[in-house]
């Protein structure tokens, strides 16, 4: 089996930590749309860091971001490939201006923490999320 080591970015505002970006993306198999955290591949010769700087660089265009704790690690199973996920938390400003990568995410949102957990659609994700309130 093979195996993709993956980032995910917990991003929330630098003034309110209670104001929390989710994007949305096509669910592959039932061609619908989730609001997710961002995530990506780790490219070889890359540090988690790197490559959660460059994701979001590359799906937000979001260049004045903090990469903070690593706060939650999972592994699923999808198309005989064990995707392994260390998931961070990132600052960020949510006035600063988001340029969206259109071929991977179809829209985003800077929500209230109450509503990003209502709206995440995968357990793992939710988890992550509530790392939040547990770092200063």
């Amino acid at each position: 089996m093979n195996i993709r080591n993956e980032v995910q970015g917990v991003i929330f505002d630098q003034k309110d930590r209670k104001l929390v970006m989710l994007v949305q993306k096509k669910d592959r198999r039932a061609a619908i749309l989730h609001w997710r955290l961002l995530k990506g591949g780790v490219n070889e010769g890359e540090t988690e860091v790197d490559a959660l700087r460059r994701e979001i660089l590359e799906e937000t265009g979001l260049k004045n971001i903090k990469i903070m704790n690593q706060v939650h690690n999972y592994e699923f199973v999808f198309n005989d490939v064990r995707h392994t996920v260390s998931s961070f938390l990132v600052e960020a400003n949510s006035k600063d201006t988001v340029r969206l990568q259109e071929s991977e995410l179809a829209g985003y949102a800077w929500m209230q923490l109450e509503d990003a957990n209502r709206l995440l659609y995968w357990r793992n994700e939710k988890e992550a999320l509530s790392k939040l309130g547990q770092f200063p």
